[in-house]
């Protein structure tokens, strides 16, 4: 299994655009995409000044994730147009998943 993370700055006073965007147009495409398990989105807390953003995202493998997201996919993501007006910049790391916690779950076995 794959994590890619996904972190982005959202330009200041535009917070608003950056979430219609995301939970408007993002969010939907990627839950459409085959392989992917599961994500989780993460903003700054209450008291933070910080405008990064940042999603978790989990794939079945790096074949899903290259179908999802291209061939390019290990390199940093290319920030369209569309976005431009409210992301300053984004970045990506990836990992293969080495271990995992669900509460409630057994411990796997090894």
């Amino acid at each position: 299994m794959m994590m890619r993370v996904y972190r982005c700055t959202v330009i200041e006073g535009r917070e608003t655009e950056f979430r219609e965007f995301a939970f408007g147009k993002s969010h939907p495409w990627l839950r459409s995409r085959p392989g992917l398990v599961a994500f989780y989105g993460g903003r700054p807390l209450p008291t933070s000044t910080d405008r990064t953003r940042c999603m978790v995202q989990l794939w079945e493998s790096a074949n899903a994730l290259r179908a999802a997201i291209g061939d390019n996919w290990e390199q940093q993501p290319q920030l369209a147009d569309e976005v431009r007006g409210f992301i300053d910049r984004a970045w990506v790391e990836h990992y293969e998943v080495a271990d995992e916690f669900r509460a409630g779950a057994e411990p796997p076995v090894q």
